[in-house]
This record gives structure tokens, C-alpha cells and sequence, in this order.
């Protein structure tokens, strides 16, 4: 059972599940997402469930070692939720010359084993010390930990551990993209939470999507609309290209919002 306190939800607890070392993962399911985005759903080799808990948003390190003539590391933050108790999962999208996002896509199948350890990481929501109202940025596959997180928190909105409110302001190229969008679909018809998703390479107003690359009008708009413009009560989260969280954190600060209010992650390949 995952802490929801207003104590530090970072502090390891005693009831906890957590599992120390390099674990063996099995793939149960392969979601295919998109053309070039796969899901996958993982459980402990040797115990046939998901054997730890975490916070949503933190992520698994992942230890390969046969891809190249050394062993490899990258980090994978997962895109499910605490919530679901069954698996764990993370989301890889292809990039060019991206070794291991592409030999995960290419050779990953359903029962293939991988190793990974975890989890770990702060890019969550902590009611401790982070405001009510949860805007998040993101682009492409940057959108996975705030599905986890969504998923995880939208049941208790306004309940002591959770936001108010929460905001996803996100790209994608097209209407081929969208990543984990079953999900995303159903969260924004749910009060307290609002998904706002621009494409930026389709034409797609008449379906209800902006149109192009997240610009810095897009996050003031998204803001006054489902903030009426107070700034003070929100932190802000953002997950992709650099630029864009470059671009959210300035017009974020240029408008009174403390540093520690803005929180990025980057995804490499």
C-alpha cells in the first residue's frame, strides 16, 4: 500500500513491497500503441505478479546485455499506475539511431525476459509540498508518466494525498500518435480533469485538437481556462524536448511561479 499522506511519500515505508537487486521481468502483453510505440506489461518472472510497489511517475532501470558488446543501461518510467495490481508496464516510442528504444520495439515479445531494477525517482506528485492543481506538459512518448500519474490520482481528486485538479496540455505529430489514448480519452470527461491535445502535423479542430507544436500562447490559454489565470495554485510538470520544457519553465517563472514549482524530466533513447 502506497503512502498518501501528506508525509514525505520518498521515505521508504514499512508496508512497502519492494524488491531489492536486479529483477527478472516477464512480458505478459505487448500493446501495440501507434505505428511506432509499443507497450509493455511485465510481471516478476519468478512470482507471476507485480512484486513491489511504487509512486506514480517513478520509473525501472534497465540492464541489457547482449544488445551491444557491453552491457547497457537506460531508464524507463512506467505508464501504469499503482492503481492497477497486476503488472507494471512501460512505453517505448522508436527514435532514429535510438539502440535500445528500437531493439525493444524489434525483439520484445510476449515471455521474453528482461532485467531491470527499482523503482526510483522523484517525478511525482507530492502532496507535501507541491500545489493543488497539477498542469502538466508533455510530447509524445513524454506523455507516460502523466498517464500513470492521472490514472493513479483521478479516483481521489480534492482527497487528502491528491491534487484538486489536474491538466495535461500535450502533442503529438497526428491522429496516428496518440499515445495510451484509450486512457487519455476517458480521463478528460471526468470533472477535475482535462487533457488538451495539439497535433502538429494534422489538421484536426473539428475533432476538438489544437494544431501545432505547444507554444507558449497554448499553456496561457490552457491555464486560463481551467485556472481563471491563478498561477499561484499550480505546479507545474513537463516531460519531452527540451525546448518545450525550456519554453513552459520560462513563461511559468516569467509569470511569479517559484523554481521548485516546475518540475522536468528528460527521456533519452
Amino acid at each position: 500500500m502506497l503512502m498518501t499522506t501528506t508525509e514525505n511519500i520518498f521515505a521508504p515505508t514499512p508496508d512497502r513491497r519492494v524488491k531489492r537487486g536486479w529483477m527478472n521481468l516477464r512480458v505478459a502483453h505487448v500493446i501495440h500503441e501507434t505505428p511506432d510505440t509499443d507497450t509493455f506489461l511485465m510481471v516478476d518472472a519468478e512470482e507471476g505478479i507485480r512484486a513491489f510497489d511504487y509512486i506514480a511517475g517513478q520509473y525501472l532501470t534497465f540492464r541489457f546485455d547482449d544488445v551491444a558488446d557491453k552491457p547497457i543501461v537506460r531508464s524507463y518510467t512506467m505508464s501504469s499506475s499503482p492503481c492497477q495490481p497486476d503488472t507494471v508496464a512501460f512505453t517505448v516510442k522508436r527514435v532514429e539511431k535510438g539502440l535500445i528504444s528500437n531493439w525493444l520495439c524489434d525483439n520484445v515479445r510476449t515471455g521474453s525476459i528482461l532485467r531491470a531494477r527499482g523503482p526510483i525517482g522523484r517525478f511525482c506528485y507530492d502532496p507535501a509540498n507541491d500545489k493543488k492543481h497539477l498542469f502538466m506538459i508533455a510530447a509524445g512518448s513524454g506523455v507516460t508518466p502523466f498517464v500513470s500519474i492521472m490514472r493513479d490520482h483521478v479516483s481521489r481528486l480534492g482527497q487528502k494525498g491528491s491534487p484538486d485538479k489536474m491538466t495535461l496540455l500535450v502533442s503529438y505529430r497526428s491522429t496516428k500518435d496518440l499515445i495510451c489514448w484509450e486512457d487519455l480519452n476517458a480521463l478528460r470527461n471526468i470533472p477535475g480533469c482535462r487533457v488538451i491535445v495539439s497535433l502538429s502535423r494534422e489538421h484536426a479542430e473539428k475533432e476538438g485538437f489544437l494544431y501545432g507544436r505547444i507554444n507558449e500562447n497554448m499553456i496561457a490559454e490552457s491555464i486560463a481556462d481551467a485556472a481563471s489565470g491563478d498561477y499561484g495554485n499550480i505546479t507545474f510538470m513537463s516531460c519531452g524536448p527540451q525546448e518545450m520544457m525550456d519554453l513552459g519553465r520560462a513563461h511559468a517563472l516569467s509569470k511569479g511561479v517559484v523554481p521548485d514549482q516546475f518540475k522536468t524530466e528528460s527521456f533519452e533513447s
